[in-house]
């Protein structure tokens, strides 16, 4: 599985724990909450930043709880 250039903006290991998780597009992005996200091996705060800003433009937002 390859993941999406789209998140080319991300760390390669943010990349890959987004990868590992099955997410390889942002409407992927929709089944997980933000805490789900930072409780990926690889994936920070940092990462979880840009990818709000990124998610906006696309009019895409996390699962609620």
């Amino acid at each position: 599985m390859e993941i999406n250039d789209g998140f080319a903006f991300l760390s390669a290991p943010a990349q890959r724990a987004l990868m590992n998780a099955g997410i390889v597009s942002f409407e992927d992005l929709r089944r997980f909450t933000r805490k789900e996200l930072l409780d990926l091996n690889g994936f920070g705060l940092k990462g979880l930043r840009m990818l709000v800003v990124k998610m906006a433009v696309h009019k895409i937002e996390f699962k609620m709880k």
